[in-house]
């Protein structure tokens, strides 16, 4: 990204502190993003391919860009994501692709307690990364969530408030659903993701505390895909799930 940054400068005659002042950023602020040290948000892409007259060079390096930023354990899962047809998910907390920016945060933050500016890029990222839920090419995403994601406190009462609220909202689009494991059904300790492309591609990851797992074999795949079935065999229905969503929105009133 700082190579295409720097090149496409370069082309245009522009030197460092003039690119700068087209941005309205410090020259330091360019320096870094052209010698990779900070590299550039979504926003200031935008805004260096309007500057540079850019085209599709550095938008089409963003979804790597993002991607660098994540554990390496997550990298081909978060890419496999963002281009499948079917995310199927069962998870004891609120799923990235569904969370509020206070409650990433918050879960991030316990993570993470001392790298403040750190969770801050990350949250950016899960954020943004949720835009794979809109467009004509959106997938269909079937959630299988713990009822304790949604008792628990992250954050604060007023971050889960938001938190289910944004959770009700999401469960309206035609292609997301999300059904409640109740207390006392069986569980795992940690996420497993189901992926199908449009190629007809499968993958499956696995994570928890500081760790994960990407799997393309076959036989992973299912043995997972049995997994993920036992936990979804024991979810309640859409609309008694959405009731127990909005009884543990109440709770947190």
């Amino acid at each position: 990204m700082g190579f295409k940054i720097r090149k496409l400068r370069d082309v245009r005659g522009m030197k460092p502190g003039e690119l700068a002042k087209a941005l309205w950023v410090s020259q330091g602020r360019v320096d870094q993003m052209e010698l990779g040290i900070d590299p550039p948000n979504k926003e200031m892409i935008i805004r260096l391919t309007d500057v540079l007259e850019a085209g599709d060079e550095l938008t089409e390096l963003y979804p790597l860009l993002r991607n660098e930023s994540f554990k390496d354990y997550a990298r081909p899962f978060l890419a496999k994501q963002a281009t499948a047809k079917t995310i199927r998910e069962y998870s004891p907390i609120i799923p990235g692709l569904l969370q509020t920016k206070g409650y990433a945060t918050a879960i991030m933050r316990l993570g993470e307690p001392d790298s403040v500016s750190g969770v801050e890029a990350d949250v950016e990222r899960r954020l943004e990364r949720q835009e794979v839920l809109e467009g004509p090419d959106a997938p269909w995403l079937w959630v299988t969530l713990s009822q304790s994601a949604l008792d628990a406190v992250i954050g604060s009462k007023g971050i889960m408030r938001e938190q289910l609220e944004h959770l009700l909202k999401m469960i309206e689009k035609p292609n997301i659903h999300v059904q409640i494991v109740p207390h006392g059904a069986p569980c795992i300790p940690g996420s497993i993701s189901l992926l199908d492309q449009r190629n007809g591609e499968r993958s499956a990851y696995t994570e928890g505390f500081g760790t994960g797992r990407f799997m393309q074999d076959a036989q992973d795949f299912e043995r997972h895909q049995k997994i993920y079935d036992q936990l979804h065999a024991e979810a309640l229905g859409l609309r008694q799930s959405e009731e127990i969503i909005r009884e543990a929105l109440r709770k947190h009133t």
